[in-house]
């Protein structure tokens, strides 16, 4: 790509001389991450203050060049090569922990802080950041966001974009937006985890710091296989035992971790299990037995317990360097990242160690078993080119398999260019339109990472069509009869909010069915038009619990669309819905990690059924009564800029109406 000499000295007056480089070498640097992909940048810019983003973007989106955010560049799948040229961003100096506010337990940080420097700042302080990536000593803050990212804690704690509370975020035409989760309208900090800088750049962020907990308990235990390791799991959270991390590993895995760390792993066994507990010590000390007992039903080998901190340290070294020793092993790996249910687990690995033995590769295991993501890691040597294309279809195989058993092509690695083709094997036609036209609201010149997520002419790629419920089909051909004659729908719900009698009116109030209360994953997926107080009601039956408000009248689509709960907001995995053309979308599933594609249900939380009417949702539920927060009033209508830039691409003849129109 040809960059002006008006541009470029535009860029030298804004960055400093120093600071702009088309050196060659630096080029092929910055052309790479840690996966296979390999793209070369037109150029480098490498700011050293926040101040300079703005009027950097901006000057890039007027020029029309195509640029590339990039700090430690340790995601895995592409998403910080420059498939098409153009500026590739060095923000690694913008590092600065700006504040840390322990009484409001948030921290205050520019983009690129590494995300284990805030863990050691605030551990001083008696504070812990929750999501807990295995690269934290050289990832960041906001390239966790940009991924998603999570580590071995999320199955209690959540990812990044759960922990996000505010972003000052610039669009690719250099327009500052200050978004914060308590704003009225979609969660759009919650929409840009996973978006891999897709959208735009990130210039700060705030997020929640934890009080670290009293008590840790920390457990390796080893089984005969690594089938029986995983039952152990999947029986353990059917207990309703929610410990702060379960890690397994294969045995290959922990020949390579005790060579590299000698951490102490036992290497004669096939499948290992890191478990641990916290909270206070009562619980810890009557969940302990419970767990062994679990692991000794599966015929675990050993079950031991870290006698003290030393020894707790220890055995999360060996796993914090098992992609290291893998690595170690041969000149290049490639790091599988699929997600299935956790009751899916065990016959999923069985299909993935046979299509590892199927190819002939040599692939370690390793799992947040939690929840039920797992990163095969495939050593080879790239120069072998017949040896690449086995490796190459072996992880596309994988990652299938786990769309084939209920899940996702990415947990928390993100899709880059490397899983782009992969999107069509899990979306339909009309979800990966939707994911299209968000691209389009933020970034119209396609200028910001370009080339990711999104699969090329899925059209005719994509997975065919499914809905069979007869409710919800009814109403899509209402709604497609509408647009047709380009009547509007006034989305009322079942009335509990906007009451009226109006001719325009769409109502769920017929879609009020609980399809499952599945209490091996510990999910519930319900229609949007069933009432809160009667999905209490199936609940209590089944002794579970939700994160509900229960003095709400309301509905399960109301209380998502209004955004009135917040606390809700992270419990949604899945999502379905209609939108203002007919098309049926469908994102996620029962399961708690999800980085492939924009994130859907993040999108419709507070959108005020705007963007689509929800017709299903799977949420999280639970073994013990969450802690209940307070109940927001209905919020007024959002009228940010980026809500009118998405609405006007989801439904252009703003045939989805929030209130009649006056004459």
């Amino acid at each position: 790509m040809h960059i002006s000499k008006h541009t470029l000295k535009q860029l030298h007056k804004l960055l400093g001389k120093e600071n702009v480089s088309t050196d060659e070498a630096v080029l092929l640097l910055n052309g790479y991450d840690c996966s296979q992909s390999r793209h070369r940048p037109d150029i480098v810019l490498t700011f050293t203050s926040v101040d300079q983003l703005v009027p950097v973007i901006s000057l890039l989106g007027r020029a029309k060049i195509p640029f590339i955010p990039r700090a430690s560049a340790t995601n895995h799948a592409g998403s910080c090569s420059a498939v098409h040229g153009g500026a590739v961003l060095n923000l690694a100096p913008l590092n600065h922990i700006l504040s840390i506010d322990t009484d409001q337990k948030t921290a205050e940080l520019q983009p690129c802080v590494i995300t284990g420097d805030l863990q050691k700042k605030i551990k001083s302080l008696g504070f812990f950041y929750a999501p807990d990536p295995a690269s934290e000593a050289v990832c960041t803050l906001s390239g966790n966001l940009a991924q998603n990212a999570s580590g071995a804690r999320c199955m209690k704690y959540g990812n990044t974009a759960d922990h996000t509370l505010a972003v000052d975020f610039i669009t690719p035409d250099g327009t500052e937006h200050f978004l914060h989760r308590k704003q009225s309208g979609p969660d759009w900090v919650g929409l840009l985890g996973g978006s891999e800088g897709t959208l735009g750049i990130i210039k700060q962020m705030t997020v929640n710091i934890l009080p670290s907990p009293k008590h840790i308990k920390t457990f390796l235990t080893t089984f005969p296989s690594l089938q029986q390791a995983i039952q152990a799991v999947t029986d353990l959270v059917a207990e309703g035992i929610i410990p702060r991390c379960i890690e397994a590993m294969d045995q290959i895995t922990t020949q390579a971790v005790e060579s590299f760390s000698h951490a102490g792993y036992p290497t004669e066994a096939q499948a290992l299990l890191i478990l641990e507990l916290d909270g206070n010590l009562k619980t810890i000390q009557e969940q302990t037995p419970i767990l062994e007992g679990i692991c000794r039903k599966n015929q675990c080998q050993t079950f031991t317990a870290a006698k003290n901190q030393q020894e707790q340290e220890k055995i999360w070294k060996g796993r914090k360097a098992a992609y290291s020793a893998m690595v170690s092993l041969a000149p290049d790996i490639a790091v599988g990242d699929g997600t299935v249910p956790r009751s899916a687990l065990p016959q999923a690995l069985k299909k993935v160690r046979e299509i590892i033995d199927k190819y002939g590769v040599t692939a370690s295991l390793l799992f947040h078993a939690g929840d039920g993501n797992f990163h095969p890691q495939i050593v080879f040597d790239a120069r072998q080119s017949e040896q690449t294309q086995r490796v190459h279809k072996a992880l596309q195989e994988i990652l299938k398999t786990c769309v084939d058993f209920g899940g996702t092509i990415s947990g928390e690695h993100g899709i880059g260019v490397q899983k782009r083709a992969l999107m069509a094997y899990q979306y339909d036609e009309a979800t990966l339109s939707l994911f299209q036209k968000i691209k389009q609201a933020f970034d119209p010149f396609n200028l910001s990472n370009p080339g990711k997520i999104i699969p090329l002419k899925f059209a005719e790629k994509a997975r065919p069509f499914q809905e069979e419920n007869k409710k919800v089909l009814l109403v899509r051909e209402e709604i497609k009869k509408r647009f047709s004659s380009k009547q509007p729908s006034l989305i009322c719900g079942c009335g509990t909010q906007v009451h009226t009698k109006s001719t325009h009116a769409l109502s769920v109030q017929n879609l009020d069915e609980v399809l499952e209360i599945d209490k091996q994953n510990f999910t519930v997926t319900a229609q949007a038009g069933i009432k809160i107080k009667t999905l209490l009601q199936a609940l209590k039956k089944e002794n579970v619990f939700a994160q509900f408000p229960s003095q709400y009248a309301g509905s399960l689509g109301g209380l998502i669309a209004g955004k009135i709960y917040p606390a809700f907001t992270n419990q949604i995995i899945a999502i379905q819905a209609i939108l203002p053309n007919g098309d049926i979308i469908n994102y996620g599933g029962k399961f708690t990690k999800n980085a492939a594609g924009y994130n859907l249900c993040r999108l419709f939380t507070g959108s005020m059924g705007q963007f689509g009417l929800i017709t299903k949702v799977t949420f999280k539920i639970y073994a013990a009564q969450p802690k209940q927060e307070i109940l927001k009033g209905f919020p007024p209508f959002p009228t940010d800029e980026l809500f009118k830039r998405v609405k006007k691409e989801i439904d252009p003849d703003g045939l989805f109406i929030i209130e009649e129109k006056k004459n």
